[in-house]
């Protein structure tokens, strides 16, 4: 093997794992600004005009794409939002969506797909997602690939090394404005060259 190749070998095995911070927020109509963010917990209730937002800090980049579910495994948002999260700086999701909170979605748990960028793992997750993605896709197909997506999911979800339980608190803590540098939230470890998977439980 050429030494270049030998040489990002090893660099991609010494590269440690990711640590990111994750910290779920309900949003709702209310306060001095006319919204209203507090963290989310068991207290939380669906109603009118409520939202799901997500705040997360990694140390280094990674991606992460969030896929909802009802009880029964029907897939809640449509196509799953996928988003690089830069190095050391807050992010504020979705980006792109709405996760509505208002009891009509029936949902029942929202699953964090977040991959190393060495990571080759989450391979058949994207291979989905780009599925879902394409103009045109019949309802029978996009919907085929939704089952195949909660498979996919389900089995990390059984590996302990792979997946985590995002610990929902007994009761509410006020969110101020935007949150900036220090983010206070659960802590996990997303290992080298590895996909985990982070459950949130709305039930």
């Amino acid at each position: 093997m050429p030494l270049a190749l030998l040489a990002g070998a090893s660099l991609f095995a010494q590269q440690p794992g990711i640590q990111v911070t994750m910290q779920w927020v309900l949003q709702q109509p209310g306060g001095k600004t006319g919204v209203k963010k507090e963290e989310f917990s068991r207290q939380a209730k669906p109603g009118p005009g409520k939202e799901l937002r997500v705040f997360m800090l990694a140390n280094r980049e990674c991606t992460v794409s969030f896929a909802g579910f009802t009880h029964d495994g029907q897939l809640v948002y449509g196509t799953p939002e996928t988003v690089m999260l830069p190095a050391n700086i807050v992010k504020e999701l979705p980006v792109s969506k709405k996760w509505t909170f208002d009891g009509h979605e029936q949902l029942f748990e929202i699953d964090a797909v977040i991959w190393n960028p060495a990571a080759t793992d989450y391979q058949p997750y994207a291979a989905i997602v780009g599925k879902m993605s394409k103009p045109g896709i019949s309802t029978e197909v996009w919907q085929a690939q939704a089952g195949l997506m909660r498979e996919w999911i389900d089995g990390k979800l059984r590996s302990k090394t792979s997946s985590v339980d995002y610990t929902v608190k007994d009761t509410p803590a006020d969110i101020g404005g935007v949150i900036r540098g220090e983010l206070q939230g659960q802590k996990l470890m997303v290992p080298p060259q590895k996909t985990s998977i982070v459950r949130i439980r709305m039930q």
